[in-house]
């Protein structure tokens, strides 16, 4: 009888035969968890701030009268304008009032984070929220402004903005695992979200310090499933500490490769500097013999150009490890022409590209919308040869969001079956080799 596969057999003992027989990706490639660091930095709710007891009793009131027609209009100045989204302006204290006393389905608070006051003006920035502590929810942003009138604080105007800023749970291996799980995936690379903290479009101080805590929190989470997580370090390849973090996390023993974020890191692939600097990490990641995942889209403006720098000076610095493009074409919005250099350059057979994969995390949710876009990136998926295809889904995950709904998401694509079949079954080179 034939022998499986090692990892075939790991991936029929802990799923059974029938997960292992059906369409079900072997490995998700780029997946993150969410610490309670990265929480911290994301949501950034603001404390809130001094309110004096008049404007606090406006506040209280406006609280107070949230579906009561008659009490809000008192507090409302005769010509006050409300934004009442779709419907444009409102104008007027009765039609204010009408409409804010049907806007919310339960009470809230208003919880001021901003007070700039005058003696005759005052305007108040915060937060619609409900409940206290740990399972306080927001539910969008307020902006009043006050004016007193005859010796009383009157609401002159209010401008509602809501969103889902519900504050994000922390995402642990184990609930990764869980998610696996579901979808019958037996293996995950888990990218650390240091990078995050190593921005220069977040205010963080003692940058080194949380780029290392994150990088770690990951390893440590990892290490609880050893036969089913691998973790990638993290790091802005621009900082001054880039080399110096990917020696102390190789030399670790807990990582098995590395994640770069440009648009993140702020790095410009016109600009030599950038490059160069990026380029002496990429070389110094290839010596340690680790593969690399690269998130490469920077801004609105990545294209063509930017697709051959990176062959021409980037991946040419890697030519002994496997180098994965994130998200197919680099990330976030489709690019046919950065999409284009890179499957040309495989298929034209370009040393350069031997080792080159690309995954496919949010393939199918950002070009899904467009019947267009699916068929281009099909094509070029074929001509890059979808055995360098590999599917990941992306994180850190929720139910809308999670490997196996990716994965249906993913069948936008107007792929065949046997197509299908063939990305679920790839599995990179480096965690087919462990």
């Amino acid at each position: 009888m034939k022998r499986l596969p090692v990892f075939a057999t790991c991936l029929a003992l802990a799923f059974g035969a029938k997960a292992a027989n059906e369409t079900t990706p072997r490995a998700d490639h780029h997946q993150h968890l969410l610490s309670p660091a990265a929480i911290a930095l994301q949501n950034r709710f603001l404390e809130p701030a001094a309110v004096s007891a008049e404007l606090a009793d406006v506040i209280a009131a406006r609280e107070k009268s949230w579906n009561d027609k008659a009490a809000l209009a008192k507090l409302y100045t005769d010509d006050a304008v409300i934004s009442a989204e779709t419907r444009g302006w409102i104008h007027g204290a009765e039609r204010s009032a009408a409409f804010m006393s049907m806007r919310f389905r339960a009470p809230y608070r208003l919880i001021a984070t901003a007070v700039r006051a005058k003696a005759d003006a005052a305007r108040i920035e915060g937060y619609y929220a409900r409940g206290e502590g740990a399972s306080r929810a927001v539910l969008g942003f307020f902006q009043l402004s006050l004016e007193k009138r005859d010796g009383r604080w009157a609401i002159a105007a209010e401008t509602a903005l809501f969103a889902d800023v519900k504050p994000s749970a922390v995402q642990t291996a184990a609930d990764l695992v869980r998610y696996l799980d579901e979808a019958g995936i037996a293996r995950a690379v888990v990218l650390s979200d240091g990078y995050y903290f190593d921005s220069p479009k977040n205010d963080v101080t003692e940058r080194l310090a949380k780029v290392r805590a994150e990088n770690d929190w990951t390893a440590e989470q990892v290490a609880q499933f050893p036969r089913r997580l691998v973790a990638f370090c993290s790091f802005n390849p621009l900082a001054e500490h880039a080399l110096a973090e990917l020696e102390r996390c190789h030399q670790s023993g807990k990582f098995s490769g590395v994640k770069l974020h440009f648009g993140t890191s702020g790095v410009d692939l016109n600009n030599q500097e950038h490059v160069q600097k990026v380029r002496a990490v990429v070389a110094a990641v290839n010596e340690k013999r680790w593969p690399l995942v690269v998130h490469v889209r920077a801004d609105a403006t990545y294209g063509a150009r930017e697709a051959r720098v990176m062959i021409e000076q980037v991946i040419a610095a890697a030519p002994d490890v496997t180098f994965q493009i994130a998200h197919l074409w680099g990330g976030e919005g489709f690019s046919d022409s950065a999409l284009e250099v890179y499957a040309n350059a495989v298929a034209a057979g370009d040393p350069r590209t031997r080792r080159l994969y690309f995954d496919l995390a949010e393939v199918g949710l950002v070009a899904g919308s467009s019947p267009e876009a699916l068929q281009k990136v099909a094509a070029r998926m074929r001509q890059i040869g979808l055995s360098r295809i590999l599917y990941g889904s992306d994180g850190p995950v929720a139910e809308s969001q999670s490997p196996a709904q990716s994965w249906k998401t993913t069948h936008k694509l107007p792929l065949t079956d046997a197509e299908f079949a063939q990305i679920a079954a790839n599995v990179a080179p480096y965690l087919a080799d462990r």
